[in-house]
């Protein structure tokens, strides 16, 4: 006889949530996922999604063009005074198979959140339940449950904390509370409509690669302020992000919390840069300024029943653009880890879970520690520090803004779901001969 479906609750509705929820959905489980947000007035900026987070997401059924996918095929490298030698990337999809995408993040999530909720023609596939604004306080990992802001306790089979960088459910899966280390680096971010710049001549450096990751700097290695700008919704819109030391002595920020910011603050902050790219941040419109954290690796992801994913687990800088794209591979591994008919008891599901922090856990926390590096004001890891960290056997990579070399196929050409097969099939081969 078939094992009956998991009840599956998940802790947020963001790109990471939705995309395990679609997986798990696939597999017949019956999902649930509480979000405090109501998303009524849903903002963000663009996102960058490499081969190896294209390949998951591609796997649940993601059309890019619904999406507003735009397609990155260069990064251009630019001083605060001329064009430097403008780097022509690899055509990555012939390379790894998969492509490497731009997004606007409230477009990726609008099409992902269509395909949880979206009637099946499948019956066993049942819509994914969202229930927005029901805000988590706590979380109990022996007995699965979740308990509301407004009282109730919700009852599942397993809990996954998909609840970003200020987790809630971290905290219970933990046993403790642990705060990040501000790294004194904070960011302000926007997006400008592409229309703004196009017939103007000043703005060449951006229109004559309108696909273009464009990494505008400083001369000078030790100065930490520099710009970056690349295309979202078809193109349509600009992401324009500049990292800067923080200035204000008001307050070390500890929560990964946007407060609003000016135009008139960024310019006075980048006042030392050209002309050219000040006239570009005046077209900016609802600046907001994000702090950059320092997240350890933590001591473990998962606590009976519960685990966690994505940035409640590990947290990182966007040096390798690899935050959200690690938390996709989690997404699709522990998805993998659930087929249908997996055993509906306690101990399978804690074995299970285990089994995703051996696979994930590893992988993630390199790619964490290779990130987090300017942070802790360590320069962009250089060849050798590569191979040691990563366990490579070339010294002949890179990192940022172009990751190349042996490095480049470690992140890209990984397959979450493979993987996660493998790892699946050597335990149940274990189990078997246990037996």
């Amino acid at each position: 006889m078939d094992s009956p479906p998991l009840r599956i609750i998940i802790v947020g509705a963001g790109i990471v949530g939705l995309s395990l929820s679609i997986m798990l959905r696939k597999a017949g489980h019956h999902v649930e996922i509480y979000e405090k947000s109501k998303f009524s007035q849903e903002v963000g900026v663009a996102i960058a999604m490499g081969p190896n987070a294209m390949r998951g997401l591609l796997s649940l059924g993601l059309d890019p063009k619904k999406a507003g996918a735009v397609d990155h095929l260069q990064v251009g490298g630019v001083s605060v005074f001329k064009m430097e030698n403008s780097i022509t990337g690899k055509n990555l999809e012939e390379t790894y198979g998969m492509p490497y995408y731009f997004f606007h993040r409230v477009d990726l999530h609008n099409e992902l959140k269509k395909l949880a909720t979206e009637p099946s023609l499948n019956a066993e596939e049942r819509p994914v339940e969202i229930h927005l604004g029901s805000p988590v306080i706590s979380c109990a990992p022996e007995e699965a449950s979740i308990t509301l802001k407004d009282g109730r306790t919700i009852q599942g089979d397993l809990i996954i904390g998909a609840d970003g960088v200020n987790s809630t459910i971290r905290r219970f899966v933990l046993g403790q509370e642990i705060d990040p280390q501000p790294s004194g680096l904070v960011i302000y971010r926007s997006v400008i409509p592409f229309e703004k710049v196009a017939n103007n001549p000043i703005f060449t450096w951006i229109t004559k690669l309108p696909e273009a990751i464009t990494y505008v700097r400083a001369r000078d290695p030790k100065d930490k302020h520099y710009l970056l700008v690349y295309p979202c919704r078809e193109g349509k819109l600009l992401n324009m992000a500049g990292a800067h030391p923080d200035k204000r002595t008001d307050k070390q920020e500890t929560k990964n919390i946007s407060s609003p910011s000016s135009t008139e603050e960024w310019l006075e902050t980048f006042s030392d840069f050209a002309p050219r790219y000040l006239e570009f941040i005046k077209l900016t419109t609802n600046v907001t300024i994000w702090p950059f954290l320092i997240w350890d690796e933590l001591p473990t992801w998962t606590n009976k029943q519960a685990c966690i994913l994505g940035d409640a687990a590990h947290a990182m800088f966007p040096t390798l653009a690899q935050g959200a794209a690690q938390g996709i591979e989690d997404a699709i591994a522990l998805g993998t880890l659930l087929p249908r008919g997996t055993p509906n008891n306690r101990e399978t599901v804690a074995a299970r879970l285990k089994l995703f922090e051996s696979l994930r856990k590893p992988r993630a926390s390199k790619v964490q520690t290779l990130s987090n590096r300017p942070g802790r004001g360590l320069p962009r890891a250089n060849l050798g520090e590569c191979a040691h960290i990563v366990e490579l056997k070339s010294r002949n990579n890179s990192v940022g803004p172009v990751v190349e070399g042996e490095l480049e196929e470690w992140l890209y050409g990984y397959d979450a779901a493979e993987e996660a097969r493998k790892a699946l099939d050597s335990e149940l081969l274990l189990h078997l001969a246990k037996l």
